[in-house]
């Protein structure tokens, strides 16, 4: 009886474990590649700005670099698109699973990270 309480626990655990990797975050994968809170967060945990763009535009360039780097990736660039510059945190949420924006209103499908 209790090596079968043990087993089932440690199958638990694996699938906990799994599932956890299978959903990190964009703020996990920044972590993971040594990155602090600080980097983006102000100390009262406000996502800084640079200039009219989240601080996003600090180590992956401005709108127009966003757009030159995807261009080609998809069927209709999600950077290139008709409502100008829109803020990085509109779909790349950080802290919870991002969201297709133009998919609000069109048929795009985009895995946002």
């Amino acid at each position: 009886m209790r090596l079968r309480t043990l087993i089932s626990l440690l199958l638990m655990f694996c699938c906990a474990a799994v599932q956890a990797q299978q959903t990190q975050f964009l703020a996990d994968r920044h972590v993971a590649r040594g990155m602090k809170c600080e980097t983006c967060h102000t100390p009262d945990n406000k996502l800084k700005t640079s200039g009219d763009l989240d601080v996003c535009a600090t180590c992956h360039g401005d709108y127009a670099a966003m757009i030159k780097k995807t261009d080609g990736k998809y069927e209709v660039n999600p950077h290139a698109q008709h409502e100008g510059a829109l803020p990085c945190s509109e779909c790349h949420q950080g802290h919870k699973e991002g969201k297709n924006y133009c998919g609000g209103c069109h048929n795009f499908v985009y895995k946002v990270p």
